[in-house]
């Protein structure tokens, strides 16, 4: 249930900062209109993998389960 709402929080970052940079594109006054690749990745992928990232080095053992539900899902 955890692992499901986690999940759940991390698309809905990255659903919420994507339309957040599409609707910016949208509305900016410069010669490109449209998606900036760059918000994105600053806003919502680099934020949003510092989180898993930090949380994997004051829990180890965590990381030792994901390695592990992978290995599963392909046995």
């Amino acid at each position: 249930m955890k692992k499901k709402l986690i999940i759940s929080l991390s698309l809905s970052w990255l659903l919420i900062v994507g339309y957040l940079t599409w609707y910016n594109g949208l509305k900016s006054s410069g010669r490109y209109k449209g998606f900036n690749w760059e918000e994105w990745l600053w806003f919502g992928l680099i934020p949003l993998l510092a989180i898993y990232f930090f949380y994997f080095i004051w829990k180890p053992e965590a990381f030792k389960n994901v390695i592990k539900d992978i290995k599963s899902l392909f046995n």
